[in-house]
């Protein structure tokens, strides 16, 4: 009799637990529902008509209109070619780049951990402002780049880094690089102080060279660390936009221009809105099937 009024005694608990639970979420859930759904069901809807802010006697119901200008929009294909090409680049030199400072930090003696805290700086910066940085260091006539190649005899004549179309990829994709390759150093630099020095000592004590280390206990054991990182930085870049937009604002002739630059001018140079919605939908379920692979990554037992 005991145990039976025990059992009902917390099963009464618990339900008030959760109900007072869902009371106190309740309204932030909704809250943030209302938040992010409205924008996202309201560019549904905009996406349906032929919206233009300077014209709003045209204003009409014309959904197909926009899917075949979607179609046949060579600029919004060249976007998904330039995102393409600088989230690639940048996710695969900051990996590499960030694996690098970690595995220097992680041989570096005790006394240089501070050395840490300076190398994550440029991470902290806001890319607003590592934009303008770097719009300075590539100008053509007074970028230390120039200067430095001039002076080294790299090249002949200053280079106009930020109005050549292959010159400002680059540029922006390094200005990127330098401001996420922190990041990467840090997650790998926790991950590689979860593994047991035993193996790494018993990998060393068979006669294993560092850089067989490396690739038989150590990448093994951050891999999972690797995988994850890496696709939140593919999602983070295919919406990159302050660096971009500061240093080349898309341009020379939309070298730069990547699919969320593009949106922004279709929406706000053109105001065309009916059309940047549309784009913007489109944008929506490519990062969606992202963050479901990101999500099933997460599940996943490395």
């Amino acid at each position: 009799m005991f145990l039976f009024k025990r059992k009902l005694y917390n099963s009464y608990r618990i339900d008030t637990n959760n109900k007072l639970a869902a009371a106190l979420l309740g309204p932030s859930i909704l809250f943030v529902g209302i938040i992010s759904l409205y924008p996202l069901i309201y560019s549904v809807y905009l996406s349906l008509f032929n919206y233009q802010l300077t014209r709003p006697d045209k204003i009409r119901f014309a959904p197909l209109n926009n899917i075949r200008k979607l179609l046949q929009d060579e600029l919004f294909f060249r976007s998904l070619l330039n995102t393409l090409i600088f989230t690639v680049i940048t996710v695969a030199a900051g990996l590499i780049l960030g694996m690098v400072m970690a595995l220097v930090l992680e041989e570096l003696p005790k006394r240089f951990s501070k050395l840490r805290g300076v190398l994550i700086m440029p991470w902290v910066i806001p890319g607003i402002v590592v934009g303008y940085l770097f719009m300075y260091i590539f100008d053509t006539n007074v970028g230390i780049v120039n200067y430095i190649f001039l002076s080294l005899g790299l090249i002949q004549k200053r280079l106009p880094w930020l109005m050549r179309d292959n010159l400002a990829m680059a540029s922006v994709i390094i200005a990127n690089v330098w401001n996420q390759a922190p990041f990467y150093m840090l997650m790998f630099t926790a991950a590689m102080k979860g593994i047991p020095e035993s193996i790494r000592e018993a990998a060393y004590a068979e006669g294993t060279s560092r850089w067989n280390e490396f690739f038989q206990v150590t990448l093994p054991h951050i891999k999972g660390v690797v995988v994850i990182t890496s696709l939140l930085q593919i999602i983070r870049n295919f919406n990159n936009f302050p660096i971009i937009f500061t240093m080349t604002g898309g341009g020379p002739a939309h070298a730069t221009t990547t699919s969320v630059l593009y949106i922004y001018k279709v929406a706000f140079d053109q105001f065309d809105m009916g059309y940047a919605s549309l784009i913007g939908i489109f944008w929506v379920i490519i990062l969606m099937i992202l963050s479901v692979i990101y999500i099933r990554l997460l599940n996943k037992d490395y």
